[in-house]
């Protein structure tokens, strides 16, 4: 290939080529997938969330498979037999679990996410240690956000411990506290009352607020607990508003929530 008059090899333009077509294909190949899972679409079988995991696995084995075949013919442009290389590959298959046996756990597990649907994309999860929402699913790594802003990416082998909040409604609980000298009959009604007006209040309730009872007798305080059930993911959200609205509703029947104070006894 000649060009200005020089004659430039085939092992220099051809790698160059190689590289540019496969950048094309792996950004075309994307975007089919984006337009065919496309989540603002209506999709029968699946909702949004599986549709933002199936696309970014794909996405994910397409740069894989795109940049294989490309580093194959590369080694072609230089003579490398890549069909004997190929077949090669089933003799020393075992070397390579061996050296790259996390990488194959990785996308063992990643499989294992997206079929058994273990979580999607925008769930609320806790994994291991670290509660967040899923951002992106790859065959290598899991990212989750939390709700300060930071990101924490998981590598897929290390996932052992799987907490989902976003598969079913969740439960909002919530303890308030009242002081001893209060009567319990009494605050039992007030509370009552003032959750049976919540459902209408917060519209992520799913389900009428429950008052179990007195859930503990601490050092300073008497501990009512109350639970109902609310949309997926969203029992932190519910659990401020009920915190809120029952406090108005004791502050305004004169009921005390109290701190914690310390007696001191002077000896004579």
């Amino acid at each position: 290939m000649k060009i200005f008059g020089l004659t430039i090899i085939k092992q220099v333009y051809m790698p160059i080529l190689i590289v540019i077509f496969t950048f094309i294909l792996e950004k075309f190949l994307k975007l089919i997938v984006k337009k065919t899972f496309n989540p603002e679409k209506k999709h029968h079988k699946f909702d949004s969330r599986k549709i933002k995991t199936i696309r970014s696995i794909l996405c994910n084995i397409i740069k894989y498979v795109v940049w294989a075949a490309a580093f194959l013919s590369i080694l072609g442009v230089f003579g490398v037999n890549t069909a004997a290389l190929i077949t090669g590959l089933g003799v020393i298959s075992l070397v390579i679990g061996l050296a790259f046996q996390d990488i194959l756990k990785d996308i063992l597990v990643g499989v294992s996410i997206l079929f058994e649907s273990w979580f999607e994309i925008g769930d609320l999860v806790k994994i291991n240690d670290f509660e967040g929402n899923v951002v992106s699913i790859g065959l290598k790594t899991t990212r989750l956000q939390a709700y300060t802003g930071e990101i924490k990416i998981i590598s897929n082998r290390n996932i052992s411990e799987i907490i989902n909040y976003s598969m079913d409604k969740t439960l909002a609980v919530v303890d308030i506290p009242v002081s001893y000298e209060c009567k319990i009959d009494r605050v039992e009604k007030i509370l009552m009352v003032t959750a049976a007006t919540l459902r209408d209040k917060i519209p992520q309730l799913a389900s009428d607020i429950e008052l179990l009872g007195v859930q503990e007798l601490s050092d300073s305080a008497v501990l009512f607990r109350l639970v109902g059930k609310c949309n997926p993911a969203k029992h932190y959200e519910v659990q401020r508003q009920m915190k809120k609205e029952f406090k108005k509703a004791l502050d305004k029947n004169g009921i005390k929530i109290p701190y914690p104070q310390i007696e001191v006894h002077n000896e004579k």
